[in-house]
């Protein structure tokens, strides 16, 4: 595919989870290792891990989703989409309070695709770090990289 394509993807979460389950092949497979999601083979399934990243609603505490495309490399049988996300009003993400604690991530996702553009292979890769620090988890601090001099010094 290409990145016009990867860009419809990511529209897609905003619009429903039936349009982005549409971008996919009969016969798929879709994990999020980050979530705990592996080997997902059904659209039904699909749909219900995807319909939170449609909502409209911004009283309802799911939050609205926000993607951009960072980058795209790829050929017409498989690509790697870079991408950003941000939710806006979320009250609750993976179980942990979230609300008025604004964050932003990155991740990437590799694609496989059949001959007619759809998707039969799904892996996403996420920086859930940055969201745990965003919203001050305890015990998550962001590796710190010793300065030139420090490392010279301990030589």
């Amino acid at each position: 595919m290409d990145y016009a394509f990867a860009v419809k993807w990511l529209k897609a979460f905003r619009h429903s989870a039936e349009a982005i389950c549409e971008l996919y092949a009969d016969d798929f497979v879709f994990e999020d290792p980050i979530l705990d999601q592996y080997q997902i083979r059904d659209k039904g399934d699909l749909g219900r891990i995807f319909v939170l990243y449609a909502n409209k609603d911004r009283e309802n505490g799911l939050g609205v989703h926000n993607f951009r495309i960072r980058g795209y490399e790829g050929d017409r049988r498989s690509g790697l989409i870079r991408w950003e996300w941000t939710p806006e009003d979320a009250g609750n993400f993976i179980g942990l309070d979230v609300t008025n604690k604004p964050f932003f991530t990155q991740g990437h996702t590799f694609h496989v695709y059949d001959e007619q553009g759809r998707i039969t292979r799904e892996s996403s890769w996420w920086d859930v770090g940055a969201i745990l620090t965003a919203i001050g988890q305890p015990g998550i601090e962001k590796a710190r990289i010793p300065a030139k001099s420090a490392v010279a010094g301990a030589a």
